[in-house]
């Protein structure tokens, strides 16, 4: 998200203009009626590098697993990218599908 201008990690974590709009395009509301941030860091302990969080992580995981993207491994937080969601998010995201994530969790 951050190499294709949708999040701003220059100075914290923010959704720029072009990612609210991507947000919109895909049909995800980001209002929030709470206090939880839009946007902020959580440390991926498998990873050891930041994943978004907030408002807009836990409604694009929330969108992911409906579009199914990915699934739920077992009742843990981990998840296995679908054949589907690599190619869905390789072209929402510029990515390299052949890549691809299927077994792996994230």
């Amino acid at each position: 998200m951050s190499e294709r201008g949708l999040l701003d990690q220059e100075t914290g974590f923010a959704l720029t203009d072009a990612g609210s709009a991507w947000f919109c395009d895909l049909g995800i509301d980001l209002r929030s009626g709470g206090r939880r941030p839009l946007a902020r860091p959580c440390l991926d302990w498998t990873e050891r590098r930041p994943h978004l969080a907030g408002v807009a992580g836990a409604a694009l995981l929330s969108h992911a697993l409906a579009a199914g993207w990915c699934v739920r491994i077992g009742g843990g937080r981990a998840l296995r990218v679908t054949d589907q969601g690599v190619r869905d998010l390789a072209g929402l995201l510029g990515l390299d599908a052949s890549a691809g994530a299927e077994g792996s969790a994230s």
